[in-house]
């Protein structure tokens, strides 16, 4: 079973979602905002009825930017259902006023952007459900728009030409999301993820680990890392095999993402070696929750924490202090061969 972890790609994803939407929301607003003064420049007059659809998209594209910017880079989770709920809303209302099939068209692009971001920043279940309302909402749009001239010289009943937008633009919608955000979604889980526990790997918990430093503010900031090594993992591969060691490593990543303290980060990063860490107020009680979980974790480990406060780039040396007391703590349980290296240097990451 795989663990519900605290620290999974959505931790990775959380420092690039405000900057792509609001980059979509730039876009759009721009672009609905272009229909008011491009069609003037060329010598084409604007609809009456263009001119509430129009300026509703353009209204709620602000409103949304505007939230956006109030909730700095990391807006609160009220902030993101106000922006969907406004991005889901824009481009079907501006659809269902326009007289173009092929400005609806080109409307479905943006609905085309908006999909793909639903699938690579929410979790499956829901990136559906929001591709489904885009989709429905779409459809909606263009069936009350007021007609839908081609810019052929063929004489086609108002009907057909909105059914061949809406084959179009549902195809494209749909097609968007499940090709390009499923593979953006894929490529981003492998790049930040571990196979095996679905923690985070190295790289996602070093982005994940810059993003909570960011978050933190421009002062002082107090970090405690903990890495945590299973006690006689390799004996355990030698006698029962790599598959029963692959087995403690996945019970031991739901023991610990089950019981960590909120906001903590957790990640594998290599063999049978995790990581975690709390960045703020709460920093210093890690190391009493993991005293606490050592104690009664069914899979014996043992860990070693160390703290900073204020430095510029901590992770380096809180890696290194942390592994020398992973060192102590294990030298006590069980006294090794006096050893070869400095221990501080037994990982990639001490440099």
């Amino acid at each position: 079973m795989r663990p519900l972890a605290a620290s999974s790609v959505d931790t990775v994803l959380q420092d690039y979602q405000p900057r792509i939407l609001r980059r979509y929301l730039w876009i759009t607003t721009a672009l609905h905002l272009a229909g008011f003064v491009l069609p003037p420049m060329v010598g084409l007059s604007i609809r009456p009825e263009t001119v509430a659809a129009r300026t509703a998209g353009v209204l709620l594209g602000v409103f949304a930017l505007v939230v956006l910017h109030r909730g700095g880079r990391r807006p609160s989770r009220r902030a993101y259902q106000v922006c969907t709920a406004a991005a889901l809303l824009a481009t079907p209302i501006v659809m269902s006023g326009l007289v173009l099939a092929v400005a609806q068209l080109l409307c479905a692009i943006a609905a085309m952007f908006l999909a793909m971001y639903f699938v690579v920043f929410y979790p499956k279940r829901q990136s559906r459900l929001l591709v489904g309302c885009l989709t429905g909402l779409m459809v909606v749009g263009v069936v009350v728009a007021p007609t839908a001239f081609t810019l052929v010289p063929v004489e086609v009943d108002t009907v057909t030409v909105k059914a061949a937008v809406l084959v179009v633009a549902v195809t494209c919608v749909v097609g968007a999301a499940e090709m390009f955000g499923s593979l953006t979604r894929t490529l981003i889980e492998s790049a930040s993820t571990d196979g095996l526990t679905a923690l985070l790997n190295r790289a996602g918990f070093e982005l994940a680990f810059r993003h909570a430093l960011e978050s933190a503010g421009t002062g002082q900031v107090s970090v405690t890392l903990a890495l945590i090594d299973v006690d006689q993992f390799k004996s355990t591969n030698d006698h029962y095999g790599h598959a029963a060691g692959d087995a403690v490593l996945v019970d031991l990543a739901n023991y610990l993402a089950g019981h960590m303290p909120r906001g903590a980060l957790l990640a594998r990063v290599g063999g049978d070696e995790f990581v975690t860490c709390m960045v703020g107020e709460r920093h210093d009680e890690l190391p009493g929750v993991m005293a606490q979980l050592a104690r009664e974790s069914p899979t014996p480990f043992s860990f070693g924490a160390a703290s900073s406060t204020g430095e510029a780039d901590p992770l380096t040396a809180l890696y290194r202090h942390a592994d020398r007391e992973l060192y102590t703590a294990k030298q006590r349980q069980h006294p090794p061969e006096p050893p070869a290296d400095e221990p501080s240097l037994r990982t990639g990451w001490n440099i």
